[in-house]
This record gives C-alpha cells, structure tokens and sequence, in this order.
C-alpha cells in the first residue's frame, strides 16, 4: 500500500512498497477552496480520506499486435474481466519505468485521454516514451477516469461484508438513482458500478466517492480506526489524505526544463 509519509500509516497493514506522499506545488497547497478534507456528505462531516489509486489491467493472455488491437477502455461483464486481467499496480508501473514522480506517470494519462485542463497535457517526452514502452511490452491498459476500476469492486466489497456490513447505499448520479441493496447483492452483480459513483455503508461511516475526471477514487470516514480496518482487509494501493491536500494534489510545476506537448496514443 503506498501510504502518506507522515500520517497514520504505522496503524494500517503495508502490502505493496510505502512511497511518500507525492509534493504538492505551493499554487496547489494553497488552494483552501479544493482540499479533499473535511468533506460534507450525508449530514456529516468527515474527517479522514484514503486515496485509492486504481490500478491498470494487465491481460494474463497477451495477445497480438496489442497496440492496434488494444481497448482504449475497460469495461463490461465484471467476471469476464476477472477472468481476462490482473491487476497491474502503478508500483509496478514505477519499477519498470524508473520513474519516482507518480505525477509524471498520472500526466501520461491525462495527455493520452484529452483529459483534465491544458497544463495536464504535457509531459516530458523521457517519461512518455518509458511510459509507452511499458505499456507496450507489459499490455497494460489504464482506468479510466471517472470510474473504479472493476478489479476492485469485489475486494472493497468483501472487505465490508468482513467488517459486518449488509446494507449500503450506490448513487448513481446520472440518473438520480439511490439504490439500497445488499453488499452481497453487489458481488452477484455482473455490471460496474457508474461512473461517479457514491457508495455508503447503512451508518454513513465510510463513504467510497468518484470525481469527474480524476483516475483516483477517495474513501471517506468518519472514524480513523475504522477506516484503518477496512484497509487492512483489502490491498488498495494509495495515500491518506492529509488537510492540506487537495484535487490538484498531482500538479506538476515545470522548471527551466523544455516540455513538448506529446501528441496522444
């Protein structure tokens, strides 16, 4: 689990290689009117948030020509994909790239899928053609924005069942749907959940929250310890968030350095 570097991580169970938090530009830090915490939902106001970077799909059979034949998306029946990819975690990602700055990694994603605001989509060319490359020989393919990625869905469920959670709420804000199901329910589910999705526990304790554009997925909780529990049940990679950063935590700042905008794959 890559965890913040100077929060809470002493209390949560470490699966993958701890990175630091990544630094955020002082014009980011500074913006109050962004910051991932405190959070309103609910009625409540939470205090604590982990942020879940999703990981790539990796096929387990790699096919031909993979980069004409390759999806641009992941998507569909969740057990057919289950069957067709593994995870591929952006840990992997950064020890066959060698790059250290997962921010450098997050702005090849919004350069190759026209996403986010001008000053995303650039990228120094070293870091993009490492990021191709891997992408290439590896047959990973990323998230996409705005979404969990299914290979997490069933072992963010099974973590709330194992906590003793049976109801939860899913919105679904596309269509102003509030679906009150079963976590059982959900994992006999074939579908992913929406994009931008809401999913809250009956108490409201924990609240699993989608932004528009962003490849990253943020739980919330109003309680450390049990947000804590959760997470040593599951092996999310990612950070805690801490009150100073914000959803622009992955801004990049370049200095005295020649950045081409790299035409999109």
């Amino acid at each position: 689990m890559i965890t913040h570097a100077n929060t809470h991580s002493r209390d949560v169970v470490t699966h993958l290689r701890k990175i630091e938090h990544p630094y955020q530009i002082p014009s980011s830090e500074k913006r109050t009117d962004i910051r991932i915490l405190p959070f309103e939902e609910n009625g409540l106001r939470y205090k604590y948030c982990f942020v879940i970077l999703n990981p790539f799909y990796k096929r387990k059979q790699p096919i031909k020509d993979f980069a004409k034949n390759k999806p641009k998306w992941i998507e569909g029946d969740k057990f057919t994909i289950k069957k067709e990819y593994e995870k591929f975690t952006w840990t992997d990602l950064i020890n066959e790239t060698g790059i250290t700055d997962i921010k450098e990694l997050f702005h090849c994603l919004y350069v190759s899928h026209h996403n986010y605001v001008s000053r995303y989509q650039q990228v120094k060319r070293k870091v993009w053609e490492l990021f191709q490359k891997t992408v290439s020989e590896k047959q990973i393919i990323p998230n996409s924005d705005s979404h969990l990625s299914i290979l997490l869905i069933d072992p963010i469920l099974d973590a709330l069942k194992k906590l003793g959670y049976n109801k939860v709420k899913l919105y679904d804000i596309f269509q102003n749907d509030i679906l009150i199901t079963t976590v059982s329910g959900l994992l006999n589910q074939s579908s992913e959940f929406p994009n931008e999705f809401r999913l809250v526990t009956d108490d409201k304790k924990l609240l699993f929250f989608q932004e528009y554009e962003h490849y990253e997925t943020f739980i919330y909780s109003t309680d450390l310890k049990l947000l804590n529990e959760f997470l040593e049940l599951t092996e999310l990679e990612g950070f805690f968030a801490t009150d100073k950063t914000t959803l622009l935590w992955n801004e990049i700042e370049y200095e005295n350095e020649p950045i081409t905008k790299i035409e999109p794959w």
